[in-house]
């Protein structure tokens, strides 16, 4: 790894640092999306033989509460390719991820007090707190 010039997360450049010849440490840049890591050296690009998987997190939402029909703004990181909101459960059928770290999504009819939950490709994150429908 020594000479490493560049290691990206799927085309998305990080932060590293070469620790040994055989070893480095990377940091998961904001905007990554699941895909391969590939490690640039002087001698040719090494790409990973697995998928990296990256999770979203959920930070807040806002408004905590409202009926059903309320637009609900979820802030986070990782929420490129999100394919499911749901709020308690109940699936979200109109949402739209503004950029990786938010999410605009309408409260859904039948929608109970709960959790938020959004799914993408790197897995499933749940908000910290809970949306109170009125």
């Amino acid at each position: 790894m020594t000479g490493t010039t560049k290691v990206s997360f799927h085309g998305v450049a990080a932060t590293f640092a070469v620790v040994s010849d055989t070893y480095l440490t990377a940091v998961v840049p904001t905007g990554a999306t699941s895909g391969s890591v590939t490690v640039t050296t002087p001698a040719r690009t090494l790409t990973s033989n697995k998928v990296f998987r990256v999770t979203p997190v959920i930070q807040t939402f806002s408004p905590t509460s409202g009926p059903v029909g309320t637009q609900v703004t979820i802030t986070g990181t990782s929420f490129t390719g999100a394919t499911k909101v749901t709020f308690g459960g109940v699936k979200a059928t109109t949402f739209s991820v503004d950029s990786d770290t938010q999410i605009t999504a309408t409260v859904p009819t039948g929608a109970k007090t709960g959790k938020i939950q959004i799914t993408t490709p790197g897995g499933t994150a749940t908000s910290p707190g809970v949306f109170t429908v009125t």
